[in-house]
């Protein structure tokens, strides 16, 4: 997307749009849309859900743009208004079929996992796109997890947000997200064992 806005930064849009600039608003759907499919498609496994996901998340943030007041970065903002809508769809459909996935490598989210993590799910992660059936097994594992290991570990492995941010998205201290993207890492690791094991 070339526009006059296309190299702002974040902040900059922001006050453009503020300022009555609205041609600048594209370039943050255009910026951001991405990143907000692959939180939806991870969280709800549905390809529509998740398109839905995105077009709430921009009118919310269309609505509520005069009330960010930059105490976070504008990507920590908007991951945590399509983290919310996520989880809210999550909570009140019913189940049903679901859009099959494309496999996501899991991969480590910098120093502040490595400081601390005896679970590492890295050594996979270059097999993944090699091995559709094992990044099935994955798919299915993450699915698995409680609610609240697995929105970590979607932030942290497939957004690759850092733990402070992930802590400022989801209201958490830095120490629980710590914990509980450890402890999401181990329950996948504990899943994947029989499977890895049987390829020996």
């Amino acid at each position: 997307m070339d526009t006059p806005f296309s190299d702002a930064s974040d902040e900059a849009l922001v006050e453009a749009i503020r300022a009555g600039h609205e041609e600048a608003f594209p370039v943050l759907v255009h910026r951001y849309s991405g990143r907000i499919y692959a939180i939806g498609v991870s969280m709800l496994r549905n390809e529509q859900d998740a398109r839905d996901v995105v077009q709430e998340t921009f009118l919310n943030v269309h609505r509520k743009l005069d009330g960010f007041r930059g105490d976070s970065s504008f990507k920590t903002w908007i991951c945590r208004i399509a983290t919310n809508n996520a989880l809210m769809k999550l909570r009140r459909r019913r189940r049903k079929p679901e859009t099959s996935l494309l496999v996501k490598e899991i991969s480590g989210s910098g120093e502040e996992s490595r400081e601390r993590d005896v679970v590492d799910l890295r050594p996979l992660a270059d097999k993944v796109h090699e091995d559709r059936e094992l990044g099935t097994q994955i798919r299915e594992a993450v699915a698995g997890l409680p609610e609240k290991y697995r929105e970590v570990l979607i932030l942290a492995d497939y957004q690759h947000m850092s733990m402070k941010e992930i802590a400022e998205t989801l209201d958490l201290t830095v120490p629980n997200v710590k914990t509980r993207l450890h402890r999401a890492r181990l329950q996948v690791r504990d899943a994947l064992r029989e499977y890895l094991a049987g390829r020996h």
